[in-house]
């Protein structure tokens, strides 16, 4: 039996739990990391330790938070499982420590296993700096696994979709424009098996997932099947409309390679895009 702590007790944190706990030969708990009562928690006889707690640029109340919750409380939870006797320790990280910014050219936009990390927010500027500390907590009885993830999606986490879907609602056609500029995202069934692959083959280092090369095209033909696509529309507004802000975060490429984003071989994605935004979207 493999014993799996997740920080956390609502949202994402749940849902990893919960996947543990469905798996024969796992059992999963959760801890809860807000106040101080965690300190005193017992670590040990626990084999992994899946940090989902931080904050987000939709969640921070004070971007002191970021290096509060994001730096201090992942590095003093990850020394305390390290004295504990855990082996492993999987940290949720993000796309947002490459500083990849949206743009029209999909080459540009494409994070590969060379892109050097330089975070232009906050955020993935406190990522990077608790990988950094985790790093150097590294050794052959603790291992560290960082996944950084991309915009995560699925049934009550519609925000990501929800500019797609405003999008298609403006227009009585969709423009079929830029569908050589991918997007990475995430959907959470596919981010909680990724998490679950990772702590059964006990594996470390850095993971870039995504649910494969989508383009905002088809993140709006997913949210409407119904609708008709216009190459057309899509000619015009890529000849007229290139540079124009509005529609470069539309339709603006920021995505990682095939090759970085083939973890397990892409055994993690169990769930198509079109599914789960059907899901998502599911009265």
């Amino acid at each position: 039996m493999k014993t799996v702590l997740v920080t956390g007790t609502l949202g994402l944190s749940k849902l990893v739990a919960d996947k543990f706990s469905s798996e024969a030969d796992f059992s999963a708990s959760m801890l809860d990391l807000w106040g101080d009562d965690w300190k005193t928690a017992d670590l040990s006889g626990y084999d992994s330790i899946v940090h989902v707690v931080g904050v987000t640029p939709q969640t921070v109340k004070n971007e002191a938070d970021y290096e509060k919750v994001n730096v201090v409380l992942t590095e003093e939870l990850a020394k305390r499982a390290k004295a504990a006797g855990v082996g492993q320790f999987v940290f949720i990280s993000s796309m947002a420590v490459y500083g990849a910014e949206q743009t029209m050219d999909p080459l540009a936009g494409t994070v590969t296993e060379n892109t050097p990390c330089r975070p232009n927010s906050e955020y993935g500027k406190s990522k990077l700096r608790a990988e950094e500390l985790l790093d150097a907590l590294k050794d052959q009885n603790f291992s560290v696994a960082s996944i950084r993830v991309p915009s995560i999606y699925g049934k009550g986490r519609t925000i990501y979709l929800d500019q797609y879907r405003y999008l298609a609602d403006k227009l009585p056609v969709i423009p079929d424009a830029f569908r050589s500029c991918y997007k990475s995202a995430l959907c959470v069934e596919n981010l909680c098996e990724l998490i679950f692959l990772i702590v059964k083959e006990n594996a470390a280092g850095v993971f870039c997932p995504d649910d494969g090369e989508i383009s905002a095209v088809a993140f709006c033909k997913a949210i409407y099947p119904q609708k008709k696509t216009s190459r057309l529309l899509g000619i015009g507004m890529e000849l007229l409309l290139k540079k124009n802000e509005r529609i470069r975060d539309y339709y603006g490429a920021v995505c990682y390679s095939r090759a970085l984003a083939n973890c397990f071989d892409g055994a993690y994605r169990i769930k198509s895009y079109q599914e789960e935004i059907a899901d998502a979207y599911k009265n």
